[in-house]
């Protein structure tokens, strides 16, 4: 009866769970499958000592009857696992006010819906955005002879809220052959750590780094394999992975369409080093890219691009940073984060962030100094702010002279 109810005990946190912590506590449902086999396999053997030893206190059937009874709770588990379909999301509400001539703004800035499914070694993941959504855009389509009237109130209403979006950042399916080995297919963000960790109560700042979607593509449509290996050292371990992927070239409208027949490829390697005392987190990665980008004619060119990555935490101290270096048509772009941040209490952490970017590809250069707190009461709920200065930079590829400029941002955030 105890084993029966801690199942069950088992069952309601994981249906409580949010879908990005899904991973562990599916790895723990299939560690209590397997004890609960070993329970029924133990009640089977002590099954002829107990009509030795206790024929008064316990009967054959009795026995049977409870083993049954275990493997009917074994049953309804794996059924629960294998049938259920995780529905997650997260909210994010923004403000924005800077001394360019953006008006200062609140914004919904991002709804997010997450859907995932395992079935025995095959997972699907999607992950649905919609981002600033325009009031009644069909009455665009259906204004009919009143169509200038309605046309300006629809675009009064664009206006007000944003331009609209709706966007598939992720639909994958996956084939887990082990640790090893695994594939993966479909449209999926690119490997690199801010993008695998971009949900807005995972990330300190409002603002991502300006050199993100410059250097990597964000996202990946093609096949990916990747694994890992870990090995225990003292009570930490030591552990490498690796993601190699052939997909389309950065094109828009890749998902339907590739201007050339040769794809675009790529590798990552990633090393965790084992921590102890202070150290809670040592991770290093390094990233190559080899494909074909487009230019604002359309035209797709050679673009080769690399970069590296660690992120680190002592004691109450971390620090994260991503560099990446790429060259098109015989020019050199470059961008970096570099940012330190410090928990002041368990739910209030401080955080510094410098960047720049420098590319010729897009006739930008600028260095961007960044600053600001985030509370997080519970892990899937943050509150963050930051104030920030750009400084551009002068190169004989930036066409305008510009002036510094500074801003605020702030946003609320919910994953559920």
């Amino acid at each position: 009866m105890t084993c029966r109810f801690r199942l069950v005990g088992v069952v309601v946190a994981l249906m409580a769970t949010p879908a990005w912590a899904q991973q562990d506590d599916v790895a723990r449902l299939r560690a209590e499958l397997q004890r609960q086999q070993v329970v029924i396999a133990e009640l089977l053997q002590r099954l002829d000592q107990l009509e030795k030893k206790q024929a008064g206190a316990a009967t054959r059937d009795e026995v049977t009857q409870e083993a049954e009874t275990q493997q009917e709770v074994v049953n309804s588990l794996r059924e629960s696992l294998l049938g259920r379909v995780n529905l997650g999301g997260y909210y994010n509400f923004r403000f924005a006010a800077d001394s360019s001539e953006t008006p200062v703004s609140f914004q919904q800035h991002h709804l997010g819906l997450l859907l995932s499914k395992q079935l025995r070694r095959f997972n699907f993941h999607m992950e649905l955005e919609l981002q600033n959504v325009p009031h009644h855009p069909e009455l665009r389509a259906e204004s009919g002879d009143e169509a200038p009237h309605l046309e300006e109130e629809a675009g009064e209403a664009s206006d007000i809220s944003g331009e609209g979006q709706v966007a598939v950042e992720n639909a994958w399916m996956e084939y887990n052959h082990n640790r090893f080995l695994n594939v993966r297919v479909g449209k999926q963000l690119a490997p690199q750590y801010w993008w695998q960790n971009h949900y807005p109560n995972l990330t300190l700042s409002t603002d991502q780094p300006i050199y993100l979607r410059e250097l990597f593509p964000p996202e990946l449509i093609g096949v990916m394999a990747h694994g890992n290996v870990t090995r225990a050292s003292g009570e930490s371990e030591f552990g490498i992975g690796y993601k190699l992927y052939l997909s389309n070239n950065q094109f828009e409208g890749n998902s339907q369409r590739d201007l050339r027949d040769a794809k675009s490829w790529g590798g990552r390697v990633q090393v965790k080093l084992p921590t102890g005392g202070a150290l809670k987190r040592f991770d290093m990665a390094a990233d190559l890219y080899r494909g074909r980008i487009a230019l604002v004619t359309q035209e797709l060119v050679d673009d080769h691009v690399y970069g590296v990555e660690s992120q680190v935490e002592i004691d109450r101290f971390q620090v994260q940073g991503e560099y990446a270096r790429g060259r098109t048509l015989g020019q050199t772009r470059y961008g970096y984060y570099v940012q330190p941040a410090v928990r002041m209490r368990d739910d209030w952490l401080a955080f510094y962030r410098v960047e720049q970017l420098d590319s010729p590809r897009i006739h930008r250069a600028e260095v961007r100094h960044l600053g600001g707190v985030n509370f997080r009461p519970y892990p899937q709920i943050a509150v963050k702010a930051e104030f920030y200065r750009a400084v551009p930079q002068a190169r004989p590829f930036v066409e305008h002279d510009e002036r510094p400029y500074r801003g605020f941002a702030a946003a609320a955030v919910f994953f559920f």
